[in-house]
């Protein structure tokens, strides 16, 4: 009898973190590209603290770490009992990130500008969804 428990080939820590790297460089694109999309619109931009180099590293981050919570958790549970958990984690920590845009100051103390939630919700919202779409269709449904 096989245990089931047991990760195959495309639950493997080597492609699991491939799969991060691609979720991350692909969510950091998107979340670029927003980012002057939305400064083109509006007009709106706060190079001190929203710049290519932090909305890369805060993309790009999440994502190895969203592959290895995936790991981690194939190592333990079944299929469907680890998507459960991770999707569950994966959505909970993304409503967290949301105090930080929804606060009433910015980190030096400043008061928020109306425009800054418009800015980094969008991409607060889509990082986690590319994450997610990444990792679970990079993944082996069999059990």
């Amino acid at each position: 009898m096989e245990n089931t428990n047991q990760p195959n080939e495309r639950d493997r820590l080597a492609h699991l973190l491939t799969m991060g790297v691609i979720a991350g460089l692909i969510a950091s694109a998107v979340n670029i590209c927003y980012m002057f999309f939305y400064e083109g619109i509006t007009g709106y931009s706060m190079n001190e603290y929203i710049n290519v180099l932090s909305v890369s590293i805060a993309t790009f981050i999440p994502a190895i770490f969203v592959a290895l919570i995936y790991f981690s958790l194939r190592r333990v549970m079944k299929y469907q009992s680890a998507l459960n958990v991770f999707l569950f984690i994966v959505i909970f920590f993304s409503l967290l990130s949301f105090i930080g845009p929804l606060s009433n100051h910015l980190p030096n103390g400043d008061e928020m500008p109306p425009e800054f939630t418009g800015l980094t919700i969008p991409m607060h919202i889509l990082a986690p969804v590319i994450y997610i779409t990444m990792i679970v269709r990079s993944v082996s449904v069999k059990e």
